[in-house]
């Protein structure tokens, strides 16, 4: 019998000579957020230092594989506790992408979702990636972090569709109410708009054709997008809602890939800024 498009792993969750770690711990998604929480922190759970990391931490962001997240778990020896090395530091697509790989492995469609979340930072709707699995019946949304550490009034097994939104519900929310496009970002570092939601948008196209990118990572139409200069030419907003438009109609709720987005070109290669300074990276592609 076929096999679920999302069931098979990707170049990058794949986890290679790490399947046996990746599959130690619990099998329920609770258990599989505390499990991965165990050996990864995110900055917002970090004590003070520069982003919260410190330089050990701050180099592990450029990790794009599981395969590569899971060699460095091993290295510091993590798994049996050792406090002396630090946690890896990650981010919410990286938390995300863990889970992701270790659903795939289990038979279980899996897959990241780029969007948006209202709970992060009150007033804003802050860039974050989840873990999108089939339970049998339907897809469910796993908040990672917060299925480790609690601290919000919902299932965080089963986020709401309130409380995130996709890249491309958030396209057309900024469409239908540009003033508030500013709220769509990451408000501690002061980004967010029109630019960010569409480079948030070409990332979930990625995510969904299961090429799992960094939340920094920009190419094509996004490549030219800044702070700075936030206005969309009147052709890229076309394309961009063109490409939010076949998200909205594409049958996304299947297991299968996407139809209305397999002929839209993903990258070879990305602008990437894992440390705030922009740095050209070829990505995998076999």
């Amino acid at each position: 019998m076929r096999k679920s498009f999302y069931v098979t792993q990707s170049i990058y969750s794949e986890p290679g000579p790490y399947r046996e770690t990746l599959m130690r711990g619990g099998v329920e998604p609770n258990s599989i957020a505390r499990w991965i929480s165990s050996f990864m922190q995110h900055p917002r759970g970090a004590e003070s230092e520069e982003r919260g990391f410190t330089p050990e931490q701050a180099a592990d962001l450029e990790l794009r594989s599981v395969a590569e997240i899971l060699s460095i778990v091993v290295e510091r020896n993590l798994l049996e506790g050792d406090a002396a090395r630090p946690k890896v530091g990650g981010v919410c697509r990286d938390f995300a992408i863990l889970a992701v790989s270790r659903f795939r492995e289990l038979g279980t469609p899996a897959r990241l979702r780029v969007g948006f979340s209202d709970y992060l930072v009150p007033g804003h709707w802050e860039d974050h990636w989840l873990c999108e699995w089939h339970d049998g019946g339907r897809w469910k949304r796993l908040d990672l972090e917060f299925a480790a550490i609690g601290g919000v009034s919902f299932d965080t097994l089963d986020v709401p569709r309130a409380h995130f939104l996709t890249a491309g519900e958030a396209w057309f929310r900024i469409k239908d109410e540009p003033e508030i496009a500013s709220r769509f970002g990451v408000s501690s570092l002061g980004l967010g708009g029109e630019w960010f939601v569409a480079g948030s948008l070409l990332r979930e196209v990625a995510a969904l054709r299961k090429l799992e990118l960094k939340p920094w990572d920009y190419w094509g139409l996004s490549k030219d997008l800044s702070p700075v200069s936030t206005e969309l030419s009147y052709q890229a907003r076309t394309t961009l809602d063109q490409l939010a438009s076949r998200l909205r109609t594409v049958a996304i709720d299947g297991e299968d890939e996407p139809e209305a987005l397999a002929d839209w070109p993903l990258p070879e290669e990305v602008i990437s800024f894992p440390q705030g300074e922009a740095v050209a990276v070829v990505l995998r592609n076999s």
